[in-house]
């Protein structure tokens, strides 16, 4: 459709062909080729598959509107793609039945947040195309939250800066409607919290590199957007495991502008979430900087925070690390203050990082630290385990325990524990 035409436009008026001597050429007026696409052309189809999979009315609508940008965005490079300078990327719609053996993967269908599963791809027949991953894949679907206004701007975005295979659509039993989900590539090397659950670090080298590769994806996104759930979850090594990528467009917003947050302002994964959305007020780049901060502490301390019991605020206290090296700990601590205005851009970090060394092995007690943080968290998720069914939530005295779970809404995020500890700004 990124060359739509309408069907009675092809021909000029005095270029009508005869039996057997079809037109030499395609003539196509002027008047035409302004004419802009509208997606009342496609409603039959979408009308089709709408009924054929009861898909949910608000993602219905939202497939329309991702048709319609598509369309139009492709129809305004056309130009620069036929030279080469820009390629246009199409967004397939593949059948629910295609994707089997699915796992999900998160808690959040719970906290108002659409779940995600891991699936294997399993077309009846094979595909040509070299963006579609193999027969029997295993692929990441990403499904799509749209209590509020999600921009298909944005999923087109999306589609360039992640790989992202197209779009399909999963049946939700609980709401008995289909809805439309991302099908994105299985990182080949996980995401970044397991990588910090796995490792232990002897030198600075791979910490430099992901924090480089990381900011530089916050940098280049704060151009325009502000992404709202920067976390080690949202943060894919694909390429290598030293080279993270930020995927996710759930809270994505336009910078400079409000519109997109009345409805989720003080959503996102906590404790990731800055000071700032604890006063309801409108969030900015900083907002990222902040979760950003929170990530270089752990790329040194491999603390994670868990997703399936209540977050111990001494136990997962964020605190200065012994031995760190003191640019490094500067960095993070500046990220991490409490004014937003204060803080420095993600530009400002990726060059502070640039100038680290990263041949310096870490400091013996910096490691004996590691070890010793590890094992205290060990010994209490071993113990609490064992208890079944535990809360996500929980009032305890002045406080609101939560396990780390990305929520739509943070329901009194003013009672939740600060876990940044003992920091001088």
């Amino acid at each position: 459709m990124w060359n739509w035409l309408p069907s009675d436009s092809h021909l000029a008026e005095n270029d009508v062909p005869t039996e057997g001597h079809p037109p030499a050429t395609t003539i196509v007026r002027a008047s035409d080729l302004r004419r802009r696409f509208t997606t009342a052309n496609i409603q039959p189809w979408l009308d089709h598959i709408t009924l054929r999979h009861h898909i949910h009315p608000d993602h219905r609508l939202l497939l329309e509107k991702v048709c319609s940008h598509l369309v139009e965005w492709h129809q305004a490079n056309r130009p620069l793609a036929l030279v080469g300078a820009c390629k246009l990327s199409p967004l397939p719609l593949f059948p629910p039945g295609w994707f089997v053996d699915k796992q999900q993967q998160n808690h959040g269908a719970y906290e108002g947040i659409a779940p995600s599963y891991i699936a294997r791809f399993v077309p009846p027949y094979r595909l040509t195309r070299t963006a579609v991953p193999e027969r029997w894949d295993e692929v990441f679907l990403k499904g799509l939250t749209v209590q509020y206004d999600i921009d298909p701007g944005m999923i087109a975005m999306a589609t360039s800066t992640t790989p992202i295979y197209g779009l399909t659509m999963h049946y939700d039993e609980r709401c008995g409607y289909s809805q439309l989900m991302l099908v994105m590539k299985k990182a080949t090397y996980g995401n970044l919290e397991t990588r910090l659950e796995q490792e232990i670090p002897t030198d600075y080298a791979k910490l430099r590199a992901l924090a480089l590769s990381i900011t530089k994806s916050v940098k280049d996104l704060h151009w325009k957007y502000i992404h709202g759930n920067v976390h080690p979850r949202n943060i894919l090594l694909n390429y290598a495991d030293y080279v993270g990528e930020l995927v996710d467009i759930t809270f994505m917003q336009y910078n400079q502008t409000s519109t997109h947050w009345p409805h989720c302002r003080g959503g996102g994964r906590w404790p990731y979430v800055a000071p700032e959305a604890v006063a309801g007020k409108t969030l900015t780049t900083a907002a990222d900087i902040y979760a950003l901060g929170i990530i270089l502490w752990q790329l040194v301390s491999r603390v994670t925070f868990p997703d399936n019991m209540l977050v111990d605020p001494f136990l997962y206290r964020i605190e200065p690390i012994p031995g760190v090296m003191r640019e490094w700990e500067d960095l993070y601590t500046d990220c991490l203050n409490a004014d937003p205005s204060r803080r420095p851009n993600a530009y400002t970090v990726y060059r502070r990082l640039q100038m680290l060394r990263e041949d310096v092995p870490l400091n013996i007690t910096t490691l004996q630290y590691i070890q010793q943080r590890r094992a205290e968290i060990q010994t209490f998720l071993a113990e609490h385990r064992q208890q079944a069914n535990e809360p996500m939530l929980a009032e305890v005295g002045d406080h609101i325990l939560t396990a780390s779970v990305t929520r739509l809404v943070n329901r009194g995020l003013e009672s939740y524990p600060s876990l940044v500890q003992r920091f001088t700004f």
